[in-house]
């Protein structure tokens, strides 16, 4: 049987044009290289990294504060890799 772990974590959103498709696709993309489930909470809406259609309805600016959060077996690496993209300061559009 194997553990199954939460782990959270707040960031601020450092990306200049905040989420929209671009960074968006990025995110999904990372989820997908997790076993874990991620998400990202902001201004009360939670949405699934893996869903373009979710993120898109958060509506998060840069600056924004966000709830990551992740659970399964690989919740640790899946949640630094997803912070590290949120919290970066250069172009996700290329």
């Amino acid at each position: 049987m194997s553990v199954v772990s939460r782990v959270t974590r707040r960031v601020r959103l450092a990306i200049p044009t905040g989420l929209h498709l671009a960074p968006i696709s990025r995110i999904v993309e990372l989820a997908g290289r997790f076993e874990c489930g991620l998400s990202i909470e902001f201004d009360g809406k939670e949405a699934a990294a893996e869903s373009v259609y979710d993120l898109m309805l958060l509506g998060a600016t840069c600056g924004a504060p966000l709830l990551l959060s992740a659970d399964g077996q690989d919740a640790e690496e899946g949640l630094t890799a997803l912070a590290a993209l949120l919290e970066c300061s250069g172009d996700v559009d290329s």
